[in-house]
This record gives structure tokens, sequence and C-alpha cells, in this order.
């Protein structure tokens, strides 16, 4: 039997993660950095008591930073009541932002905020504050040492640290929590996920012109690879899957994206080879990491749907201004994801040999995502529809020409589906001066007051 079996569970989990995954779940999780903070603290306290006990400090120091045992015990012992109710109030102020945001925004947002850098260093200091006090209260001697130095000083220190600490986590708390804050942090993330997976994953791989192309090879000679569990695909290893596929001489095909869910025994990889070489199958599955949930680790879909649902929630709520935030936000990760990939499916080897071909994803796939399912909550709205066109227009001049046209037939969608006409006039101009900057900036003009016409005579007129 496998050692790896006798090891706990999470330990086994992590086993059989990639190090992507590995990295993403521990910065997801409180305790890592909680276990970082606290072996820091064990390494600072046995520090200060080798600066009283062992090197005998106080004899070199000035009179006034000597303490007795009964001051040090007194203040050892009173300090950690108090950093201990600091510590309660600061967990406690963090569920509560945690249900806040589960019910206003989305659930989605609480794995956002724990992984935030400020709020693992402030749980962590929190605890090494803690810990370090609780293990001095224990470590006092008045038999082995009467007088101490190291000891008190770091412990008002700790003190200190502890307090300006939940100082900044109720400034920080406040911070993250208005809408503009929560919006484009969630937005950098995405982008950073972007350039991780697209620029370090796929870009070096990526060709329009491969020596072969999916027409080419002939379906029924293609040998398919199923799923041997099921669950969420988190991640494709790009990178050895082309290794191994150059090793093997044969081309592969990925039948599913990042995201989806499969099930035992549904294809994910299609292979043709070149010679009757045996081909290992298990390798290839080794390189596919499947789980129970999405993650944001290569699913760039998963972030842009994250911003979406705010949106939804927010107009369900009537809060048309988190709305907006969130659609002029979403614009601007449309415009990154544009300018970092080319959207070819082919990835070669080294020697410019294709060696995998993943499922086409073109500009318009995520212009869908983020806004179709805004704009059918939004559709009865003239202020939040208008927002919507006024943010493809921001987009289409700021993506590469290639995608205007899905910019311009996004934009007639979104046009089409409003049908409640307009009670201020205002409304009315920001709607067509809109549409009419898009089918501009789109080459589309030469349609614009055809299309403009079909809109009016489509639309109810308000009373």
């Amino acid at each position: 039997m496998r050692l790896k079996n006798f090891l706990p569970r999470p330990i086994r989990k992590l086993s059989s993660m990639s190090y992507r995954q590995i990295w993403y779940e521990l910065r997801s999780n409180l305790w890592f950095s909680s276990l970082i903070y606290a072996v820091f603290a064990v390494v600072l306290i046995f520090f200060s008591y080798w600066l009283d006990f062992t090197a005998q400090i106080k004899q070199y120091m000035p009179d006034m930073f000597l303490t007795t045992y009964e001051l040090t015990y007194i203040l050892v012992s009173t300090l950690i009541a108090g950093i201990l109710t600091l510590n309660a109030f600061t967990f406690n102020s963090i569920l509560v932002v945690l249900t806040s945001f589960s019910g206003q925004f989305s659930p989605r947002m609480l794995s956002s905020f724990i992984s935030d850098r400020r709020t693992q260093h402030v749980i962590g200091i929190f605890n090494a504050c803690f810990l370090y006090v609780l293990i001095a209260f224990f470590l006092i001697n008045e038999e082995e040492n009467g007088m101490y130095v190291a000891i008190p000083i770091f412990t008002v220190i700790s003190a200190f640290l502890a307090l300006s600490n939940f100082v900044f986590f109720i400034n920080h708390a406040v911070k993250w929590m208005q809408v503009p804050n929560l919006t484009n942090n969630m937005k950098y993330e995405s982008q950073q996920t972007i350039l991780r997976t697209l620029l370090k994953d796929l870009e070096p791989y990526r060709t329009k012109e491969p020596n072969h192309t999916e027409k080419e090879l002939n379906e029924r000679e293609g040998h398919v690879i199923a799923a041997n569990a099921a669950g969420f695909i988190q991640i494709f290893d790009y990178k050895h899957l082309i290794k191994e596929a150059k090793r093997d001489k044969i081309i592969l095909r990925l039948e599913r994206r990042i995201g989806d869910f499969v099930t035992e025994g549904m294809p994910i990889i299609t292979y043709w080879k070149i010679d009757d070489t045996a081909v290992n199958e298990f390798k290839y599955r080794r390189l596919i990491y499947l789980g129970p949930k999405k993650t944001e680790v290569q699913d760039l879909e998963f972030g842009v749907n994250k911003l979406t649902e705010i949106a939804i929630k927010a107009i369900g709520n009537s809060d048309p201004n988190t709305a907006n935030n969130v659609i002029y936000q979403l614009a601007d990760l449309l415009v990154s994801i544009s300018k970092v990939t080319r959207f070819t499916p082919y990835l070669t080897d080294i020697d410019n040999k294709l060696r995998l071909i993943i499922k086409e994803e073109s500009f318009d796939y995520y212009l869908y995502s983020a806004f179709s399912q805004i704009s059918v909550y939004a559709k009865n709205d003239p202020f939040l529809t208008t927002n919507i066109l006024e943010a493809i227009t921001i987009l289409s001049h700021s993506v590469p020409p290639e995608n205007h046209l899905c910019c311009w037939e996004f934009a007639k969608t979104v046009a089409r589906g409003y049908k409640e006409g307009f009670t201020y006039a205002y409304n009315e101009q920001r709607f067509y001066n809109s549409l009419r900057g898009i089918a501009q900036k789109t080459g589309h003009l030469n349609r614009y007051k055809e299309f403009e016409q079909e809109i009016k005579s489509n639309m109810v007129i308000e009373k």
C-alpha cells in the first residue's frame, strides 16, 4: 500500500494538484499565512528567551529597560486577554463582512476577500502576537531569572502591533466593501489571471499557420481518451501536454473547455498517431486536473462571470450605480483579453509542428459572456441599457479592428432587446448617440439609419 494513502486528506489533495492549483489553494485559505506568522512568533519568542536566559542581555542594558519578574508576569498575563479580545473582535468583523457580501453581492466574492493579502496579513499578525504572548507567559520563571529585558520589550511591541493591526483591518474592511474598490479588485484579479493563463501558458505555443489543420485530421482515425472521474476541469497542463505529444509523435485535441463539467467516461481528449507506437493514455489524464468547483487558475470566463453576477444581483436589489460600475469594469477587462491573445486554437512545439488543438474561443465569446445576461435583466431599464451601449462604444475604440464586427452585432442585439421607449429625451439621445458611435467606429455607419428606424418602429412609445 502506498504511503500516500496514509496521509491526511488535505495533504493527499495537494499532492494530486499542479503547482498553480497548490498556489491558488494556499492563497484562498487563511491557515497558510497564519502558519507562517505562527512559525515566526515561535522563533521570536525563543530568541527572546535566549537573550534573557542565556545571553543575559540585562547586563548590557540601561536600568530603565530592566523589568522584574512580578511586573513582567502582570504585563504578559494582562496583554494575553487584551490581544485575544482584539483577535476575537477581528474574527467577528470578518464574519460580518463575509455575511454581508454573500447576501448583498455574491457568494463567489468570499474567496476574494479571504485571499486578499491584507486580510491574510491581518489575521496572521494577530495570531503571531497572541501566540508570542501566550508562550512567553509559560516561559518566564522567577527562580531562573528575576529580571527581564527582551520578553517585556517584545510583549509591549506585540501589543502595539496588535492595536495598529486592528485599526488597519477596520480601515481595510471598510474600503474593501466600497463598490468601486470591490469591482476594481475583482477586475485586477481577473487581469492577472489573463496574464498568467494567456501569456505564460498559451501564447508561447500559439500559431495561426500550423503545418496541419483540424480539417486535415480524419475523425475515424482519432483515438479517444475519456475522463476517469467527475468534476469541473480546472487546469490543462498545456506545456507538458505539448511536450508529451511531441515525444509520442501525436496530435492532441481537447474536447472540453476550462470550467466544463465532465462525468466519468466522457471524452476529454482525441489524439491522432503518426505511426503504430503505443500511447500511454494515463499520463495525459494526469495532465488534466479536475475538481469539485470552478477556479480562476485558468478559467477566464469565471472571472468575467463573477463581475456579471454582481451586476445582476445589483439590478435585482435596485442598485443601478453598482451595476453601472460593473459594466464599465467588464469593458476594461474585455480590452485586456483582446490585447493579450490571438484566439487561435492551434498550439505547436518548438519545431512549429502542430501538437495541441484547444476549443476555439473568439472575442465575441467573452463579449457575450460579459454582457448578455446583464442586457436581459436590464432590457426594461433605459439607463442600464444605454450604459451597456456606452461600454461597447468604449470597447470598440480599444479593441483591434478584427473585433469590431462582433461589437456592432452585439450592440444591435442589445438595442433590439429594449422596447420600453423613453420617458426623457436625454435618455433617448444617449441611446442613439451610443449606437451611432459604435456604428461609426466599426465601419457600419451606412447601415445605421436603417437600423435606427427598425428600432424606433419596434419600440413602445411612452405616454
